[in-house]
């Protein structure tokens, strides 16, 4: 379908301040200046030697002219009509009111005014400005083989031209009386989306900006098993879980923080050292190119799409989430923004989910990362942020309408969830969400770069704690299973399963007593995979920054203690359902 775009500028301010102000005249209702050329009829000599111009965006005017008997007026075209006062008996004046149509050609118009006083007549010419711009004729969609795409132009101008993807690449321009045609060539999409792909391409003109959407079929098929399984169901089958961390979430770069693009090749890897479930975090309100209304860059779309199709090639369950994002959401739990963030979340997820609405079930989506909050109000909030996000992917209807759907836990803290959070929003569809929390405990031995004043670097945990050290966690399996149990017994037995969304410990080089580290660190990922597993929640492993197992660009395990204790683990551990 032909879908014609049109950007309208006001080309004369002055003139639409004017006509809302309703005083807006082309000459003065005074009888100096008028010049008697008709007896009977008098117009001002400026009216007759260089009438009246308009704004391309229309509206209405009044000018006055004088007469002795009734002035009848008309107009030569239909786009600009006119009609006269009575005139008055003081005066003698009478005032012509225009009324003109926006003007959405490309070319200046003209219509003429014949004013009429019984056998007398006189003309005034109207020019209304051209429409400043581009029409733009969007082509149909390509087939995954790419090719030659033409994309038709009428302008008034010569426009600047950008395309906003690789995958699209400008040849030529033919020109002439009638409009310009822009030739483009499309490459074969070989990307593993399921998902069209979208090539934005940009036409300005001064400060007039126009696009147009390329759009090209997907290339590949899969065999999609659908929609039927419940949480439970597709919980039991997450085997071990991981992140790719510090890349997809990184604010507008996939490469900002040192890590290369996501690549086929690394999804594989994964899969091969024995990973069947892959949480992708992502950054979302860099990639927004329209700040009121929150549109996401189509291109942005396309590469999360993208990845998503890597893990489904390779029969992997994939959960996309809207991570940290600047913090717009997770640092704003409070009712000054709840308004303002729930149009937001609302707006990001109906295109999230809208744009991945074709992957089936093996996708999960996450409404957020790590809401900040710390008491009821907040948690009061935050269940609003989460309702939003279920009602929004729900509304898109299709695999959405009963795809399972993860909220957060406030700060993704286990003790504050058993706290604060209390019953599960509202879902219209029974048995379809999940839970989830984090687990860095304790965060001087997981996570902890460097002595704080409110605590120390901890190396060594569990029964590989060193005696004597004063680098001793004070933690050990005990902890994590009387955590899990509470969680358990909390949701999971109300049938309600939980992600394990992050956990890990960090690589530290200490030295001395440096295999006393790397098994603990080992032991930490065993004894958290394997005891969340046999408490209901699937565990993720958050392989990124200081916490590396895998490498990015060959996707070969490059930290072998905690792969070690994760597959350990993970072939240990047994759900509860």
């Amino acid at each position: 379908m032909k879908n014609f775009l049109w950007k309208r500028l006001y080309a004369v301010a002055a003139f639409v301040s004017l006509v809302a102000a309703g005083s807006l005249t082309a000459c003065s209702d005074d009888e100096e200046g008028y010049n008697s050329g008709v007896t009977g009829l008098t117009v001002s000599q400026e009216l007759l030697t260089e009438g009246i111009t308009v704004a391309r965006s229309g509206g209405t005017t009044t000018f006055a002219v004088q007469s002795l008997e009734a002035v009848q007026v008309s107009s030569s075209e239909t786009w600009c009509t006119a009609q006269a006062s009575n005139p008055s008996e003081a005066l003698k004046a009478v005032t012509v009111t225009l009324t003109v149509q926006e003007n959405t050609d490309t070319n200046d118009r003209t219509a003429v005014i014949t004013l009429t006083a019984g056998s007398e007549s006189q003309q005034v010419n109207v020019t209304q400005m051209a429409a400043d711009g581009v029409v733009v004729e969007a082509p149909e969609p390509m087939t995954a083989e790419g090719g030659t795409v033409e994309i038709s132009l009428t302008t008034n101008g010569d426009p600047e031209v950008t395309c906003g993807v690789d995958w699209i690449t400008r040849v030529q321009t033919k020109a002439d009386m009638a409009g310009r045609t822009y030739t483009f060539i499309v490459d074969k999409n070989e990307s593993y989306s399921a998902t069209d792909r979208i090539g934005r391409i940009t036409f300005t003109l001064g400060t007039l900006v126009e696009t147009v959407d390329v759009v090209q079929r997907p290339s590949r098929t899969y065999n999609w098993v659908g929609m039927n399984s419940d949480a439970k169901t597709l919980a039991k089958q997450m085997y071990a879980g991981i992140n790719i961390g510090n890349t997809m979430e990184v604010p507008g770069s996939e490469t900002g923080w040192g890590n290369p693009r996501v690549s086929k090749e690394y999804i594989d890897g994964l899969k091969a050292a024995g990973f069947n479930a892959v949480r992708i975090p992502c950054a979302w309100d860099s990639h927004i190119i329209n700040q009121e209304t929150n549109e996401i860059d189509p291109a942005w779309l396309d590469r999360v799409s993208e990845v998503v199709g890597y893990c489904r090639a390779n029969d992997m369950y994939a959960i996309v989430n809207i991570h940290w994002d600047g913090g717009w959401l997770e640092e704003n739990c409070t009712p000054e923004a709840q308004e303002a963030n729930n149009a937001k979340q609302h707006a990001l997820w109906t295109q999230i989910a809208s744009k991945l609405n074709v992957y089936d079930e093996y996708l999960l989506f996450a409404g957020c990362n790590e809401p900040n909050v710390e008491n009821a109000e907040q948690m009061a909030v935050l269940k609003s942020y989460e309702q939003t996000f279920i009602d929004a992917v729900r509304a898109t209807g299709g695999n959405n309408a009963t795809r399972c759907l993860i909220v957060q836990g406030p700060s993704t803290d286990i003790d504050k969830t058993l706290n604060l959070f209390g019953e599960m929003p509202t879902d219209v569809v029974t048995g379809r969400l999940m839970l989830e929390v984090h687990y860095y405990t304790p965060w001087t031995f997981c996570g902890l770069e460097a002595d704080a004043d409110w605590g120390r670097m901890a190396y060594f945990w569990g029964e590989y704690e060193v005696e004597g050290s004063d680098r001793n966690s004070g933690y050990g399996a005990d902890d994590v299973i009387a955590a899990f149990e509470k969680l358990e017994a909390r949701y999971v037995h109300d049938n309600i399963p939980i992600i394990l969304g992050e956990y890990g410990a960090m690589v530290r080089t200490i030295g001395e007593n440096q295999q006393a580290h790397d098994l603990s660190r080992q032991s930490f990922t065993e004894v958290v995979t394997r005891e969340a597993k046999n408490h209901g929640i699937v565990p993720f492993f958050w392989d990124g920054g200081t916490f590396v197992m895998i490498d990015r660009y060959t996707g070969a395990v490059s930290e072998r203690y905690a792969y070690d204790g994760l597959m350990q683990g993970a072939a240990e551990g047994t759900y509860p359902f």
